[in-house]
């Protein structure tokens, strides 16, 4: 199955020129990931076959790998492969339960020691294999890093519990969509008033937050044809055919003034006031008390407007002579209200201001003014998200276009064939802060993903920025890959016996290291909670003492 790309990264990179490679192409032509079947898996050494050349031809950091870590990939051929060969009993008539459960397990065993060293954090790929003669299979998942030691950090949940107490002016919001939800909590620290502090538990800012609108609504453009008019009622056949004409105008009136009432609506002064706050909004973000108000007034009425799409509504006029154009009525009236006039737009857009109107009335519009003067982003225990957040909130807080970073993807199947390093810009939002102003970037080992690479854009700013904590994850890679693209893969192989989760774009800072499995070094380094200390975010937050805060704290009531 195919899936659409997510960028990790700001460019698309332009895939055209080769980097030296250390191997020679492949004189053969090669065979696409996705390619494979269930009938290209027939042992043991079949999984472990496809595997080693899919991540061959398509991960990324193997040029670093073997220059930190000296990996070589044929190596880990030819050591494995032969202990793959010498597990038979794979699909196999006449091998027990036992047999497959101690083949298996050894094959996942190996799985776990070659994949360990792969240092790319976004890194993952299940491994679906036997288990018993009855067809019953057990999957694996296998990443970089999976039996190294992961000290504590600080989660969003324990962080909540024990911040929100803190904050003045506080304002969290919890947000739930179909296939995400998100956090986050604001507000000014009430042991210093001068100091902002903004942390959510992932980068879905854009999704949830941002309010993205039309011009103008509730008005269709004259002439169009979904919008119900007196003279089409008048032309009606259903109408028409009613043989009764008191009965027929009865019903038509009547019909009428449902109409009238919904259009008094739609072409009344409160529409148009709303359209003109909007296009203020368009062009300064700014969400006035009268624009909230009058949106929610707007939204009340057209909730309780009379209801032309109710059987109840038509009684006085309903029988068996008019049913069949009050039918047709209703029918025209759904597409007017629904199409026409496109209705629910506008009570979507007028329930997402009104939900939304905290984080910009709070953070976004004071930011832009310049009344937010000293700023603590709480990254820890982000592990990351939508690259859009870059756009909507990162580029905020950007004084000057510079580069961030850097990035590259594969250039052909060659092992080590890369395309050049990409420079990554950033520049200054529309709406974004007038002057730089000090902000510490709380980091740990749960930071991850966007989380790092908005921290590498905000430090490209100057030394106004910092970081404080803990080492990052370490996981800078981009995600994408299907078979439109030489690096990365994020699919199904060979049936679902395997399905790879490998990030498209390498990654490396302005001092042109490679951090991914190392993480961002932070400025100030503070070690990670201990076992009870995290105990005593949960139990005790009131009196929980956050040694990072404090250094942040301390550090800010300086500038």
């Amino acid at each position: 199955m195919k899936k659409n790309i997510i960028y990790l990264g700001l460019v698309l990179i332009s895939i055209s020129t080769h980097l030296c490679s250390c191997m020679q192409d492949y004189d053969s032509s090669i065979k696409e990931p996705t390619r494979y079947t269930v009938n290209d898996i027939k042992s043991y050494a079949d999984i472990f076959k496809v595997f080693w050349t899919i991540m061959d031809q398509r991960y990324n950091y193997f040029y670093e790998q073997k220059r930190k870590d000296e990996l070589d990939w044929n190596a880990v051929y030819k050591e494995y492969y032969p202990k793959f060969a010498a597990l038979k009993s794979y699909n196999v008539a006449g091998v027990n339960d036992t047999q497959i459960q101690t083949d298996t397990e050894k094959a996942a065993e190996y799985f776990g020691e070659i994949i360990n060293p792969i240092i790319d954090r976004h890194f993952y790929v299940e491994i679906s294999m036997p288990y018993s003669t009855s067809r019953y299979n057990v999957t694996y998942t296998f990443s970089g890093g999976m039996n190294d030691a992961r000290p504590n950090i600080y989660s969003f949940e324990a962080k909540y519990g024990y911040k929100k107490d803190k904050l003045n002016d506080m304002e969290s919001y919890f947000y739930e969509g179909s296939y995400r939800k998100m956090t986050y909590l604001i507000g000014r620290l009430k042991s210093n008033p001068d100091i902002y502090y903004f942390s959510y538990d992932n980068f879905s800012l854009a999704h949830f937050l941002k309010i993205s609108i039309e011009d103008k609504y509730l008005s269709p453009a004259p002439g169009n044809k979904l919008v119900l008019t007196p003279a089409e009622i008048e032309n009606s056949v259903q109408l028409n055919t009613i043989n009764d004409i008191n009965k027929r105008n009865e019903v038509k009136n009547f019909t009428i003034n449902i109409l009238n009432e919904w259009n008094s609506f739609f072409s009344s002064n409160e529409v148009k006031t709303f359209n003109t706050h909007i296009g203020t909004f368009k062009t300064t973000e700014k969400l006035s008390d009268s624009f909230l108000a009058l949106t929610q007034h707007l939204l009340d009425r057209s909730q309780n407007l009379i209801k032309y799409n109710e059987n109840s509504t038509y009684q006085p006029v309903l029988n068996n002579e008019t049913v069949d154009y009050i039918t047709w009525f209703k029918n025209k009236m759904n597409i007017h209200v629904k199409s026409g006039y496109n209705l629910d737009l506008f009570q979507i857009v007028a329930n997402k201001i009104l939900t939304n109107s905290p984080f910009y009335k709070k953070f976004l519009n004071p930011l832009h003014k310049g009344e937010i003067k000293k700023l603590i982003l709480d990254l820890r225990g982000n592990g990351g998200g939508s690259v859009l957040d870059a756009r909507f909130l990162i580029d905020r807080f950007i004084t000057k276009s510079t580069i961030a970073y850097y990035q590259r993807t594969k250039e052909g199947n060659g092992r080590f064939n890369y395309t050049p390093w990409v420079p990554v810009q950033v520049k200054p939002h529309q709406f974004g802060i007038p002057s730089n102003i000090p902000i510490v970037i709380l980091t740990d080992r749960g930071s991850g993903s966007m989380s790092e690479l908005s921290t590498l854009m905000l430090k490209s700013q100057g030394s106004q920025v910092i970081s404080i904590g803990d080492y990052s994850t370490g996981a800078t890679a981009g995600l994408g890959g299907d078979d439109d693209f030489n690096g990365g893969i994020r699919d199904v192989v060979a049936g679902g016996i395997l399905n790879f989760n490998m990030p498209l774009m390498a990654v490396k800072n302005l001092d042109n290291n490679v951090i991914e499995g190392i993480g961002i070094k932070p400025d100030i380094y503070v070690t990670p909670p201990s076992d009870t200390e995290l105990e005593q975010m949960t139990n005790s937050p009131k009196t929980f003492l956050d040694r990072v805060m404090d250094e942040a704290v301390t550090y800010l009531s300086l500038k």
